[in-house]
């Protein structure tokens, strides 16, 4: 999200404009997904070992299905341990000052950035969508629809909002005409 004030003349517009941001936000979710899935059978034609562990990961084999194979776990012993990274950060990732580099040429780290993007993308859809239906439930409560504020929306997702006077007052209804007389002379 890049803007983080909303300006708003009623509740209807910023139920509207949280509308438009969820919309954008699923069509880039669609792209990006299709867009993953292209590169990873792409991937898959040129160079099918790359993204076996990829493909692994994305269907998980359940533990129940797995037998333990009594030879490996022998061998197991003798394997040196990997470092484990950070949740969701692969080994292949050096950091440099204020940079993350991928280290290696190819689509794997591209993918990478991809999935991060896609899932932070999924999160900031989910936030989005459950204030709307806050901002729902306190229009059915009873606020008045006309009023227009300001809303800060933080980095977790959560808004802040503050009503204010429009600038634009209201008229009472009145109804003006001329009156015409045809006169003899």
């Amino acid at each position: 999200m890049n803007q983080k004030i909303i300006h708003f003349n009623s509740i209807d517009e910023l139920k509207d404009k949280l509308e438009k941001q969820i919309t954008n936000l699923d069509d880039k979710i669609e792209l990006h997904s299709k867009l993953i899935g292209d590169k990873i059978r792409e991937g898959e034609k040129e160079n099918p070992e790359e993204f076996s562990d990829l493909k692994n990961k994305l269907n998980p084999v359940k533990s129940n299905d797995k037998k333990p194979d009594k030879k490996r776990s022998k061998n197991k012993k003798s394997e040196p341990k990997k470092k484990k990274s950070k949740k969701g950060e692969s080994e292949n990732w050096i950091e440099y000052e204020n940079l993350h580099l991928y280290n290696g040429v190819g689509t794997r780290g591209e993918l990478e950035l991809y999935f991060k993007s896609l899932e932070e993308m999924k999160s900031d859809s989910e936030k989005l969508k459950t204030t709307k239906d806050s901002l729902e439930k306190l229009m059915s409560s009873g606020i008045k629809k006309d009023l227009g504020g300001v809303g800060y929306e933080h980095p977790d997702g959560t808004f802040e909002l503050a009503f204010i006077k429009t600038e634009s007052k209201r008229e009472k209804f009145s109804f003006k005409t001329i009156l015409t007389v045809g006169c003899e002379c």
